[in-house]
């Protein structure tokens, strides 16, 4: 009989033994569950929120992008010598600069031309659709800037301009004698125009543009930083706006806030440039751009997927972007004077050389008399 019972016992114990040990892993599988999803709710939570907080979670489109035809000028009225050619191009995570002389040949209206030509036509915006017809770009905007207002746009980011001049400057600038030697340089607007205009580098048009260009891709990298702070971006802008002679609006720099602000804060330079490639005509007037330079404008400044108007030669997308230049450029080098017939002749760059406005010469062409 206490066997029986002991038994009973025994038996009682390890079933309940086991039925309590089931019940515990069955509840302890339950409250695991419930834990891990709580956690995830909460981590998809504090995702989410952190989304909303940062900015790098914003992505710039195809829509942000914008291409604006800067003229420099010398003071009120002056003609400009000096074209930046900027590509807004947040899409890509860059500021694209390419600065053109005014001496630049293009073709508009069936007719040869320089961008200085068209401009006295019929001002910037003339210039704007003649320089885009003839790259097949589109340039969006416009607008022209002196000394005063770029000193005024540069109050924004610390005022003058830490710069160090690598080549002895000594000549002329917009009239004004200039003298600039070697060593580190606070630039002001003025200054800054100066060099973007000054003729005398060996290297002729090319390196003078190529210079200016990477100057003032100096001056956007330093500028970018400004449009993280409310204040300061708000000032920046109105004060662009408010100052400089354009087509540009408030519409169209409040709907490019946001990808101003991804651009300023990536880690990786923003501003590019891209450099010169060309040759002179017989009198050192115009300015022809290679093939391979026209090209390369197009690639970086057209619209995405739209065809090319010019296009490298086989193999030549291969290369790499030119250098700036900052030795003669062989065919920029001015030869001595022909004893015989007292004329200058530019070396041959494999690109046709052309006389003055007037009586312009398209490449591979026939005289155009009625430019």
């Amino acid at each position: 009989m206490k066997r029986e019972h002991r038994d009973w016992l025994w038996g009682f114990s390890t079933s309940f033994g086991i039925t309590f040990l089931g019940m515990m892993v069955v509840l302890g599988a339950v409250c695991f569950l419930s834990y891990s999803k709580a956690q995830e709710k909460e981590t998809q939570k504090q995702e989410a929120a952190a989304l909303r907080r940062e900015p790098d979670a914003y992505l710039p489109g195809e829509e942000d992008r914008l291409n604006l035809l800067i003229a420099g000028r010398d003071g009120e009225g002056a003609e400009p010598d000096t074209y930046l050619l900027l590509g807004f191009l947040p899409d890509r995570g860059k500021i694209a600069l390419c600065v053109l002389p005014a001496t630049t040949y293009l073709e508009y209206g069936g007719q040869g031309g320089t961008l200085g030509r068209l401009w006295r036509q019929g001002g910037l915006g003339y210039a704007k659709k003649g320089l885009g017809d003839y790259l097949g770009i589109p340039i969006h905007r416009c607008a022209t800037v002196g000394p005063e207002e770029l000193d005024a746009l540069m109050a924004w980011s610390g005022g003058l301009l830490d710069y160090d001049l690598t080549v002895e400057i000594e000549g002329e600038a917009g009239g004004r004698r200039l003298s600039m030697s070697r060593g580190r340089w606070q630039l002001d607007g003025q200054r800054i125009l100066d060099l973007a205009a000054y003729s005398g580098y060996k290297g002729g048009e090319r390196e003078r543009c190529d210079r200016a260009a990477l100057l003032l891709a100096r001056l956007v990298t330093r500028t970018l930083p400004v449009f993280l702070e409310e204040e300061k971006g708000a000032g920046f802008t109105e004060t662009a706006l408010e100052l400089l002679d354009t087509d540009l609006s408030a519409a169209d720099c409040l709907q490019r806030k946001a990808a101003l602000e991804f651009l300023a804060r990536l880690e990786l330079p923003v501003a590019s440039t891209v450099f010169l490639e060309g040759s002179l005509s017989r009198n050192y007037t115009v300015y022809h751009l290679t093939d391979s330079c026209k090209a390369r404008i197009g690639e970086v400044y057209g619209e995405p997927g739209a065809e090319p108007k010019w296009k490298f030669s086989p193999g030549e997308e291969l290369l790499e972007e030119p250098v700036p230049v900052e030795e003669p450029v062989r065919d920029e080098e001015k030869p001595p004077r022909d004893s015989g017939s007292g004329s200058r002749v530019v070396k041959d760059s494999g690109w046709p050389p052309m006389q003055e406005p007037g009586a312009l010469e398209r490449p591979g062409q026939g005289s155009d008399r009625g430019g």
